[in-house]
């Protein structure tokens, strides 16, 4: 939704999307995905606490919410600090919050371990895992890294431009 298709049809929620306006993909991609970027993407001059507050919803603005987040995900400490001060792991977690500050219907995360070590890297996509869980969503997540695998309900692999179920697991779980 951050570009039109080059064929097929985009839906969200039921709603063929594909060839909506900018301005309506933006709105429809604010109220219903939520993104985990590789490299956090977080803004340099906003503190912790404005990451989320910044692109919350007017609707959902919510202080409560926010605090939910910040306790559920043990960054607390980070909501008076600039990204610069914060470890890999504080800034990815940061991220996470975002993805779920509007409530989305559906996660999207690339590479969300990509800079982080074995042990933090488990540890992310576990808060993931436990959020979709927890809020009832649906999370999609592009990775390389193997160690994490044991943490998705179904896997597929990228194989000649196809997305093909994995062979090992994944295949036999359509939930």
């Amino acid at each position: 939704m951050l570009l039109s298709p080059d064929g097929g049809t985009v839906s969200i929620a039921g709603e063929n999307v594909s060839g909506d306006k900018r301005k309506n993909r933006t709105q429809l991609r604010h109220e219903h995905i939520g993104f985990i970027f590789q490299n956090h993407q977080l803004l340099p001059y906003l503190k912790g606490w404005e990451q989320l507050t910044m692109f919350q919803d007017r609707k959902n603005r919510e202080i409560v919410r926010v605090e939910d987040l910040f306790a559920e995900l043990g960054i607390e400490k980070c909501r008076k600090q600039y990204p610069s001060e914060m470890s890999g792991g504080e800034k990815q977690r940061i991220a996470i919050a975002r993805a779920f500050i509007n409530d989305p219907d559906l996660i999207l995360a690339d590479e969300p371990t990509a800079s982080l070590d074995g042990a933090r890297g488990r540890q992310v996509v576990e808060m993931i895992r436990l959020e979709v869980k927890k809020r009832k969503k649906a999370a999609v997540m592009v990775t390389h890294d193997e160690r994490v695998l044991d943490f998705a309900d179904r896997i597929y692999r990228l194989e000649d431009g196809k997305l093909v179920p994995d062979r090992e697991k994944g295949a036999e779980s359509h939930a």
